[in-house]
């Protein structure tokens, strides 16, 4: 008898689920092209002050960081998708930097996030992005990746959609930028070619002397030949063949006190530990020489003034 009842038991749950199946066949087809017309036009932003999301994070601010980066990028996606502007993504940014100020892919990010979107942006959207990643700058001031888009952003995507009155303002600030990153050691083989263009950008900006002063120091620093040839050719446009004969002179000898002293270490190391000099003969009251400097700075300026 009990065998029976469990049967029917049975028999009457698997009527029941083969029922609902029937029954989202049926209606699914029609609630999804409801669904479908049914569209958002403006978003809201539900979180709370800078201030109190932090509390809200309980002490997981990182983790609450995260979280909310997430729903940025699915939500970037959807808003892709629906072909619409991400009304909030800057604000989103912000909270998530101001909640974790280490957190470096926002910063990276901040520019495609804002401004790439299927509505043209704004010049706001601009000026967010540019805060954005200007304080992932501070943060990280010697990451030459970030100061590498930070400075194409700049230079090359906002200056050329930015009020005409900003132009020129932001073509100047992405110039700066990009001369920072080629001052920092990296692995972007890329990044000596931008610092031509960086050069290139202070002199169409009339600024001269920042545009002498930083091929200057990329014939100082690269050991690229293609990159010192193309820098050294400006540089004579700019200045003069004297003052290009000048750098290379000062590269030559640099590179002969480097073979003659520490030849095993990088030039990194080199100039973090100063020119080699002989005490003895440097002792007492003499003249400054580039023989007798204990830094590569009083180094430079010797060598210039020989």
């Amino acid at each position: 008898m009990k065998s029976n009842s469990g049967a029917r038991s049975t028999l009457f749950v698997l009527c029941i689920l083969a029922a609902s199946v029937v029954a989202i066949h049926f209606t699914r087809g029609a609630l999804f092209s409801r669904y479908q017309a049914v569209r958002r036009l403006k978003d809201v932003y539900f979180l709370p002050s800078a201030e109190l999301t932090r509390s809200s994070s309980l002490g997981y601010r990182a983790a609450l960081a995260d979280l909310l980066y997430a729903h940025v990028l699915v939500s970037y996606g959807q808003h892709f998708q629906e072909k619409r502007r991400f009304e909030f993504v800057a604000e989103y940014l912000d909270a998530i930097t101001r909640l974790d100020p280490k957190f470096r892919e926002p910063y990276r990010m901040a520019d495609t996030l804002i401004t790439l979107q299927p509505e043209p942006p704004r010049f706001e959207d601009y000026q967010a992005a540019r805060a954005l990643q200007e304080r992932g700058l501070k943060q990280f001031p010697n990451d030459s990746e970030l100061w590498l888009i930070a400075g194409q952003f700049s230079a090359y995507l906002a200056a050329n959609w930015v009020p005409e009155e900003h132009r020129e303002e932001y073509r100047l600030d992405g110039a700066k930028k990009l001369s920072r990153s080629c001052e920092l050691i990296s692995s972007n083989q890329n990044i000596p070619h931008h610092c031509i263009t960086a050069a290139r950008l202070f002199d169409q900006a009339g600024q001269l002397g920042a545009a002498q002063r930083f091929l200057e120091r990329v014939l100082t620093i690269s050991e690229d030949p293609e990159i010192r040839s193309i820098a050294g050719g400006y540089l004579q446009s700019i200045a003069g063949e004297g003052q290009r004969s000048k750098i290379e002179d000062r590269f030559r000898r640099l590179r002969k006190l480097w073979a003659n002293d520490l030849r095993f270490v990088s030039r990194e190391q080199l100039q973090l530990l100063g020119p080699g000099f002989d005490p003895a003969r440097c002792a007492g009251p003499r003249s400054p020489s580039p023989e007798c400097a204990t830094t590569f700075r009083d180094w430079g300026e010797l060598v210039s003034d020989d």
